[in-house]
Order: C-alpha cells, then sequence, then structure tokens
C-alpha cells in the first residue's frame, strides 16, 4: 500500500490539448461535427454547466475530466477569458484513470 502512493505521489505530468467544454453539454452534443469549435464561453458558465463540471474534448472525441480542484481552476481560467467561442486548450496535470488533476491551463 505504501509503495502505490509512494508511485502516485511521483506520477508523470501529462499535456492533453482539445477544446475546453462542459460535462453537461459534451455528453449530449460531443460527437458531433465541429461541436468543441462552437461550444462557448456563455455556455460554459451557466449554472448548470458549471455544476457538471470541465473536460478536454480531444481530437478522437475523448472528454478527459477534469477532478474536483480543476473544475474551480477552470471555473476562473473562463471567467477571465476574452474569446467567446473556439476555446481550445492545452491542460497539464496528472491522469488518474479518466480524470486529470490540472496544474496548468493555457489557451493554444
Amino acid at each position: 500500500m505504501l509503495t502505490a502512493a509512494a508511485l502516485s505521489a511521483f506520477a508523470a505530468e501529462t499535456k492533453v490539448q482539445g477544446y475546453l467544454v462542459d460535462l453537461a453539454c459534451s455528453s449530449e452534443e460531443g460527437q458531433k461535427p465541429g461541436f468543441g469549435g462552437k461550444h462557448s464561453k456563455e455556455c460554459l458558465q451557466m449554472p448548470e454547466c458549471v455544476k457538471s463540471g470541465y473536460g478536454v474534448l480531444t481530437d478522437d472525441k475523448k472528454v478527459i475530466k477534469f477532478d474536483a480542484a480543476s473544475n474551480a481552476k477552470a471555473k476562473q481560467f473562463i471567467s477571465g477569458l476574452e474569446k467567446t467561442k473556439d476555446i481550445k486548450v492545452s491542460v497539464t496535470g496528472t491522469l488518474n484513470g479518466e480524470r486529470i488533476a490540472v496544474s496548468k491551463i493555457a489557451l493554444l
């Protein structure tokens, strides 16, 4: 058990690129062509979308979900955006299964 904890403490950071999306919309619309580019800052800030959490929609149509602390970082990042659509990002963090603990979010 101690070994597993030590390994997770030294997990390598990964970089993921794609569109910043909320989980509510991406679960319904994420597979549609052009969804990522059309998804808006206004939608990302809607209460039900904020509540669903965030993730990155990759070019191969997978959504890498953010963990709880990363959702707070994404919310802050979104509030500072001047861009209103086509929010393509590079996210750096540690993957744990289907979730990522984000250390950095930047526009591409």
